[in-house]
């Protein structure tokens, strides 16, 4: 039987100083903001997360398995810009029913 390994931050921190591999070098070596990865070690930045995931060879989903929980990022579709049907907004009319006075 196999078991996952478990991991939390003191394991994450400590892979990463067996591979000399910092969190801020890991976000810049992504083009991220030095933060990120460090938000992305405590549940707040995804883009962070995978980084660190990467860096370490692990899957995402396997490092974090309930941080992140499934969304719209985890699809094909990313984008939220809506179509001009679906959109809550109509064009406004000339309203004809002022008078010019």
């Amino acid at each position: 039987m196999t078991t996952t390994k478990k991991w939390d931050r003191r394991a994450i921190k400590d892979e990463l100083l067996r591979q000399n591999k910092t969190l801020t070098g890991i976000a810049r070596d992504k083009g991220l903001n030095e933060s990120a990865c460090r938000q992305g070690i405590i549940g707040a930045s995804r883009k962070g997360a995978e980084a660190i995931a990467e860096a370490l060879g692990v899957p995402f989903r396997d490092m974090f398995p309930d941080a992140y929980t499934l969304g719209r990022h985890d699809e094909g579709n990313t984008t939220s810009k809506k179509t001009a049907r679906d959109s809550a907004k109509t064009p406004r009319g000339i309203d004809s029913a002022r008078s010019l006075a």
